[in-house]
C-alpha cells in the first residue's frame, strides 16, 4: 500500500466523522511516497482556533515504540497529539478492511504528551507512519474543549467507504 492510499482513507474517516470542530480537511504535498521533498499528508483547520492539525506521512523511525491509547482527554494546545488519538478512534470505530492495524507510537527525540506518530500496517504488510503535527494561527487556543459531548458517528465512519472521496493528492 502507498502512503497516498492510506492518506485516502484516513481523509475519507475524517470527513465522515462529522466532528463539529472541523471547518476544513485538504490534502497536500506533491509526493506519493515518503521522504521526498513535498511529503504527503492531511490537513485539518479547526473552527476553534485558526490552527491546522496535520497527518504526515514520513519514512519508518527505527525506534518508534507502541503507547496506549490514552484514557483522558488530551488539552486543546496539544493539536498534533489529538490528531493522532483521534485518528486512531476513527480506525478504531472503522476498522478499515484493508488495514492489519495501527498503533500510537513514541518516538526518541520528539516531544509530545502521548504519542509522535500513528502506525498504520495494512493487509499487504506494509507499514506507513503518519507523524501527527500542529500549524498554529493567529487565534489562541480554547482552554477547554468547545465539543465536549461530541461522539464520533459509528454508522457514518463504519461505511466511509461507500462516500465518493476526493482524488488522491499523488493523482493531482
Amino acid at each position: 500500500m502507498q502512503a497516498s492510499q492510506a492518506l485516502d482513507v484516513m481523509e475519507a474517516l475524517l470527513q465522515a466523522s462529522d466532528h463539529p470542530d472541523i471547518a476544513a480537511i485538504a490534502r497536500y504535498g506533491r509526493d506519493s511516497e515518503v521522504g521526498g521533498q513535498s511529503p504527503p499528508g492531511v490537513s485539518v483547520l479547526h473552527r476553534s482556533s485558526d490552527t491546522r492539525a496535520l497527518l504526515t506521512a514520513f519514512p519508518a523511525p527505527r525506534d518508534a515504540t507502541p503507547v496506549p491509547l490514552p484514557t483522558e482527554p488530551i488539552t486543546m494546545r496539544w493539536r498534533a497529539a489529538r490528531i493522532l488519538v483521534f485518528a486512531h478512534q476513527l480506525l478504531d470505530a472503522a476498522r478499515p478492511e484493508v488495514f492489519a492495524s495501527w498503533d500510537l507510537c513514541r518516538q526518541e527525540g520528539t516531544h509530545g504528551p502521548i504519542a509522535a506518530a500513528l502506525r498504520i500496517t495494512a493487509r499487504d504488510g506494509s507499514v506507513i507512519y503518519l507523524r501527527g503535527l500542529a500549524a498554529s494561527g493567529q487565534v489562541r487556543e480554547p482552554e477547554a474543549d468547545p465539543y465536549p459531548d461530541y461522539q464520533i458517528p459509528l454508522e457514518g465512519v463504519r461505511s466511509w467507504h461507500l462516500s465518493p472521496s476526493a482524488p488522491s493528492a499523488a493523482l493531482v
